[in-house]
This record gives C-alpha cells, structure tokens and sequence, in this order.
C-alpha cells in the first residue's frame, strides 16, 4: 500500500495554532493533532470503517486514519450513509445506489429526492407529498401518501415520523400501519420544522408552530404519545430545524438560529447557551460526551465549539475560515475546509 501523503500548507499551520490557542478551554481535555488530508485516493482502505464527508461540491468517504475511499463531485445532491450512497440529478426516472467504493449496486425505478436515516433509505416525491421505503436491493417496502406536504421526517429501526406543513405528526409503525398523532394547535401556523423520535421510540420531538412557536416532547404510554414538555421559543424561524436525540436518549439537542439547546431526560432540566453566531454544524461526540459546534458569523469569521450536555464551553475558538464539515470517530473529531479534512484527538486528563 502506498504511503498517505501528508499536506504541509499554512492551512495546516493555521489548523495547529488553533488547536494550541484556543479563546477558551477546559485543561481537563487535551487535543492532539491526528493528521490533514489532502482529498488524495488510497488503495487497500478497510470499506467497513468509513466515514462519509461532503466539502462544497465533493462528497466521498474518508478512514479515521485519513486515508480517501472515494471522491467525485456532486451532480445536483448526495445522500450517504456509511455503506452506500446516492449522487442525483434534478430531474431523473431511476436513482442509482453505490457502495462507498463508487460500485454500482441497483437501481431505484422511482423519482424524487432520496435521503438515508442510519441504514434507511426513503424517497420523497418532488411534490413532497408522497415518501416510500426501499432496500439495498432496490424493493419498495412502502409508500405513504398526505394531503400536505411533508416538511420534516426522522427515523428509527422500528418507526418513521413524518411532520407535514399543516401541523399533523404521522407514526408508521414496522407492520406499515400508519397513525397520525394529535395536532399541537397552539400556534396561528402549525407547520412542523423538525422532528425526532427516541430510538426506543418511547420519545417523539418537534419544533412546531409560528406565533408562537414551540419544542414539544411527547411520550408514549400504553401504546399512545402524550405531551410529556414544552418549550417556547422567543422567535420565529420560518425553515427546518436541526433536532436530535444523543446517549441512548439520555439528551435531545435541537437549535434556534443561534442558541444551542440540551435537554436531559435524567434531570427533566433545559440547559441553553447563546453562541451569538448562525449554527452551520452539530455533531454529538459520544465517547466523550460531548458536542462539537461549528457557527458562521455575520462578517465571514467561523468559531468552532466544543460543548457538554449542561451547555458549557469546553473549548473555542474563531478563525477566518470555513468548517464546512464536521464528523466524530470514536475520540476523534474531523473538520472539513475547502480541499483539506484535519482530524483531532481528544483526552480527557
């Protein structure tokens, strides 16, 4: 195998000061420089240890070791998850599935916009009104149909979700039946901005409403989902929202423009910060529990934040650049800028 080539650029020197003069940090957790990437192919990578990346108009897949997979440039959109992906057009009957070696695996016979949850994959029409299901093997397990276009959806093993701009929440269950939950109603517009669902399924949450505008947690119990907490936010934003539950549902993350959220299950308590800059990037750390921010201020800078579950700043620190790609591996962390991935190592002393 051929040796991995090491980029030695002032990217690379701005990515160690940064590392080593951080604006805030707790000494508690030292960070290591890992290695950069200059997006160059390897041959002889394990396939089953990848991680996914997308930088502007590249995508591909990366090892935790900084070895390149497979790289192309992106035709209209790319969904990926580990193992497989699919880069689209705007307009097309078929949509093509390929490992993340660039293989060819099957064809989709469907249009639309594709998108993986996990190992999942679903397409939704153009009119966003009617989703379905297929397998690796191009099979269509189910389609749904609404009468309101679908704005948000999320899944799990046994379940997927569906928020629709009308306001409804539609459960469909692993036997396809589908039931449709109880509408908020407390807004002038119902419209649902985000949703997630617990991987127990015990938990759905969403980010619903204009005027005003609210999180709600609904939990099951005996088989039906009831308001469990709720949260209003003192804007409105009019676009979709990230929201997310982390540590085998211990936390649900979920933002407001700039104000990063942490709810914890064990305490029932809402934990907050205000970033003071547009959240572009959430990745959950989990081995050490702990989120790593990436936000985009007003006059181009970027910060990148590493935050606990109380919401306390770890470490920051504001560059001229863009992180445009964040992912986590194991202690690792990834960050993405123009042509370069830079890995760190965290460790908790």
């Amino acid at each position: 195998m051929r040796k991995k080539r090491r980029k030695i650029s002032l990217l690379v020197l701005l990515f160690l000061y940064i590392l080593l003069a951080p604006e805030k940090e707790n000494y508690a957790l030292k960070i290591l420089p890992a290695w950069s990437s200059d997006l160059k192919i390897e041959n002889n990578i394990d396939k089953n240890t990848l991680i996914p990346f997308r930088l502007k108009k590249e995508f591909g897949y990366i090892s935790s070791s900084g070895n390149i997979s497979y790289i192309n440039e992106i035709f209209y959109n790319v969904t990926q998850n580990n193992n497989y992906f699919i880069n689209y057009s705007t307009i097309t009957d078929n949509l093509i599935i390929n490992r993340n070696d660039g293989s060819f695996v099957t064809n989709l016979k469907t249009d639309g916009f594709p998108f993986f949850i996990d190992e999942r994959l679903f397409v939704v029409s153009a009119n966003s009104k009617r989703v379905s299901e297929w397998n690796i093997d191009g099979n269509n397990l189910f389609t749904f149909e609404n009468e309101s276009e679908l704005t948000s959806c999320d899944a799990n093993k046994n379940i997927f979700i569906i928020g629709t701009v009308d306001g409804s929440v539609t459960v469909i269950d692993k036997e396809k039946k589908a039931e449709k939950l109880l509408k908020p109603e407390l807004s002038r517009i119902n419209a649902v901005y985000g949703i997630a669902v617990s991987d127990n399924s015990d938990f759905i949450a969403m980010i619903t409403g204009i005027d005003p505008q609210y999180m709600i947690i609904m939990k099951k119990k005996n088989n039906k989902y009831n308001r469990f907490y709720t949260y209003q936010f003192a804007d409105n934003l009019r676009y979709s929202r990230y929201i997310s539950f982390f540590n085998n549902d211990r936390y649900l993350c979920f933002e407001s423009s700039k104000i990063f959220y942490c709810f914890d299950f064990f305490s029932k308590k809402l934990n907050k910060i205000d970033l003071s800059a547009t959240i572009t990037n959430i990745e959950y750390i989990s081995s050490l529990n702990f989120f790593a921010v990436t936000t985009k201020m007003d006059d181009g800078k970027s910060d990148f934040i590493f935050i606990d579950p109380a919401c306390q700043k770890l470490y920051s620190k504001t560059i001229f650049s863009d992180f445009n790609y964040i992912a986590g591996s194991g202690d690792r962390v990834l960050f993405g800028s123009d042509q370069t991935i830079f890995a760190v190592d965290f460790i908790k002393e």
